[in-house]
Order: C-alpha cells, then sequence, then structure tokens
C-alpha cells in the first residue's frame, strides 16, 4: 500500500522503531464485529456490569490490534537488521501487514523474517498463560476474562500464521525450504501458493463438517480467513508464474546491442559511427550508446529524446556525454546475473535500465525494462 493510499483510507498512529503504523478504516469492520460477538458473552457472565462489557469487548478488539502490531514490528524489525528496506506497517480487518520495498531476498532471510512474527504472539501467548497459571484464583472478574481472550488470541494469531501456506507467514518457511532445495524461488512460491488454496479449501470443509451456517457472524468470518488466504496464495501463483518465466534469462542472452563512447565525444561522431555500423542490411535492435564517466563512475545511456533536441549545426560541438541518462554504478549486471535477479536489481533501485558487463568490465549491452516486461509477457 502506498503511502498516500494509506494517508486517505485510515489513521497514522505515530512512528515505531523508525517505523510508520497506519489503522486502516477497515480496522473498525473488526472491531465492531468483536463486540458484536464477545459483547453478550460478557454480558451473560457479568450481568451485573451491564453495558460496561461492551466496553470490556471493545478492549479485546485493541488488545488484539496490539498483538498484530507486536507480530508485524517484530517483522519489519528483522526484516530491517537483514537489509530489507521497510515502508510501513499498517492494521487492517484481516489483521496487518508490513510493507518492505523490494529487496534481494534469500532464503534463509525470508524464513527468519517469515517466523518471528508468529513467535512473537506465541511468546505473548506463553507469558500470559503464566500470570493466568501463577495468579491467585481470586483474581477472576472482566478483566481475568480480558485476559483469557487475548492469551487464547495470541495463540491463535501464533499457531495459525504458522500453517504451511501463503500468504500465511508459515506458507513463506515453506517458500523459503523449496527455494532452497531446489534453487527455484518461483518452485517455492507455487508450492507455498498451492499449499494456501488447500489450506482455504480445508476451511470450508470445516465450515460445512461443523454446520457453522447456525452461527452467521463465526460464518461470516471464517469465509472471510478463507476468502483472504485463497485470494492471497492466487496472487503469489501469478507472482510464481512471472519468477518461472524469467529466471531461465542471463542478462546477456537478452541485452541489447551497444557502444560505448567518451562522454566528450562529439554527438556528431557519435552519430557518424552508429550509422556506420546499423549500414548495409543491418536488422535489429538500433545498438544503444553508452558512456561512463571516469571521475564519477556513473553509466550513461544516451537518451534520444534529448540528442532530437540538438541541431545539426551543434552537434559537433556537443559531448555526447550531455543527452545521456545518467545512473550510479550500481546500474550495471555480471552478463551472467539470472533473470529474476535482473528483475529485482531495476526494481529495488529504479532503474530504467542496467547496462551488462562481461568479467572485463567492458560492455556486452543494455537491458531495459520494458525488455523484460517483453519476456513476463511471453513476447
Amino acid at each position: 500500500m502506498s503511502g498516500g493510499t494509506a494517508a486517505r483510507r485510515g489513521l497514522r498512529l505515530g512512528r515505531i522503531g523508525g517505523v510508520d503504523v497506519h489503522l486502516d478504516r477497515s480496522w473498525f469492520v473488526i472491531a465492531v464485529l468483536t463486540v458484536v460477538l464477545y459483547g453478550p458473552i460478557l454480558w451473560r457472565i457479568y450481568p451485573e456490569l451491564g453495558w460496561i462489557n461492551l466496553v470490556i469487548a471493545f478492549g479485546f478488539a485493541v488488545g488484539l490490534a496490539f498483538s498484530v502490531l507486536v507480530h508485524e514490528v517484530a517483522h519489519a524489525l528483522v526484516g530491517r537488521a537483514a537489509g530489507w528496506p521497510v515502508g510501513r506497517i499498517v492494521l487492517t480487518l484481516m489483521g496487518g501487514h508490513t510493507t518492505f520495498g523490494a529487496v534481494r531476498a534469500s532464503p534463509g532471510s525470508t524464513a527468519l523474517v517469515s517466523l518471528v512474527g508468529p513467535m512473537a504472539n506465541i511468546i505473548l501467548a506463553g507469558i500470559g498463560t503464566a500470570v493466568m497459571l501463577l495468579a491467585p484464583a481470586q483474581n477472576a472478574g472482566p478483566g481475568w476474562a480480558l485476559l483469557q481472550l487475548l492469551v487464547f488470541a495470541n495463540w491463535i494469531l501464533g499457531l495459525f500464521n504458522l500453517l504451511p501456506g501463503l500468504p500465511l507467514d508459515g506458507g513463506r518457511v515453506v517458500e523459503a525450504l523449496i527455494w532452497r532445495l531446489t534453487g527455484s524461488e518461483s518452485k517455492g512460491t507455487a508450492v507455498a501458493a498451492w499449499s494456501g488454496r488447500g489450506l482455504a479449501a480445508l476451511i470450508v470443509v470445516w465450515i460445512v463438517w461443523q454446520r457453522l451456517w447456525t452461527s452467521p457472524i463465526t460464518l461470516l468470518i471464517m469465509l472471510m480467513i478463507a476468502a483472504f488466504i485463497f485470494m492471497g496464495a492466487s496472487q503469489a501463483l501469478k507472482q510464481a508464474k512471472v519468477l518461472g518465466r524469467v529466471h531461465p534469462l542471463r542478462a546477456a542472452s537478452i541485452a541489447r546491442p551497444a557502444f560505448e563512447f567518451s562522454p566528450d565525444l562529439p554527438l556528431s561522431m557519435v552519430d557518424t559511427s552508429v550509422l556506420a555500423a546499423t549500414s548495409q542490411g543491418y536488422s535489429g535492435w538500433t545498438p544503444d550508446v553508452v558512456a561512463r564517466d571516469a571521475a564519477s563512475g556513473h553509466l550513461g545511456v544516451l537518451s534520444p529524446q534529448r540528442a532530437a533536441t540538438v541541431p545539426a549545426d551543434l552537434r559537433g560541438s556537443t559531448p555526447v556525454g550531455n543527452v545521456m541518462e545518467w545512473a550510479p554504478a550500481e546500474a550495471s549486471a555480471p552478463a551472467d546475473e539470472r533473470g529474476d535477479d535482473l528483475l529485482r536489481h531495476l526494481e529495488i533501485n529504479g532503474f530504467p535500465w542496467v547496462i551488462v558487463l562481461d568479467p572485463e568490465r567492458s560492455v556486452v549491452g543494455v537491458v531495459h525494462h520494458q525488455d523484460l516486461a517483453r519476456h513476463i509477457m511471453g513476447r
């Protein structure tokens, strides 16, 4: 979710560890459902409290949101420690999520970042269980009932999220395991996504088996969970297909041809060199013109739009470096870089292209974002 969308759709609660925390408007739906579901139960147990039972039920909704926040903060902090750029934490109808920027993940970091969220809830649940076991029995009351609900909720949050299917955290662990065994992230994602679809189907079977249609609110919640898992798994399958298409590619095999020139060379001489190289029946991509700035280490690719604005009488005195799109030295990739890593390379840095270099650092060609998009679309 983008920052603008989060700002329009909910409230910014503040920052934790330098990470923005937002409360999506959809959270209030689950807060109302919590009050409607648990308020009457508490009212039957503590009739003398009257409407205060509804306040306690709302306190459970707030405590549940806090538990989800602990879960997401654990993801965010460990992700940051692993070098992942953290966007924001958003508390939503279905719990919450932490947004990360594009990262060069590994199976190990993926599994670790995924596991810490559920483990944080299990630790909270364990602490709460110990408190209830050690505290005197006479402490039973509305506050005790609220503690019991929160302990139970944290056990559910922790253990449920460990189930082995995407988009749950346990699904990420399955993805990481298959990725480690096969060397293919796309295979890991596909296996974990199909497992997630299976979990959604099992929830529906359980709904039928338990005849939950007799409890409309419980039925609604369970159907929402099943739909959330199924849709998340389906989205992951689409991602796996994308990664599967680009994984076999190598940077050198899809790079457009390129000629390297000194940035001080007049544009007219570059024009002449490119024209000579592409005449006499040449077919294929028009070669990109690239340059390297020796002082800064920056890389450049000629911008046809800028070059077109230079009049013919000035092209002999205009350095080609003046009509380049310049980028840091990180806008390069080895010739044998895999397509999925190349895609992340472009997304992480926001580059429109990368210059492909051989082991001797000579220019092999240029891969543009649309070149990968063409392979993703199967064209």
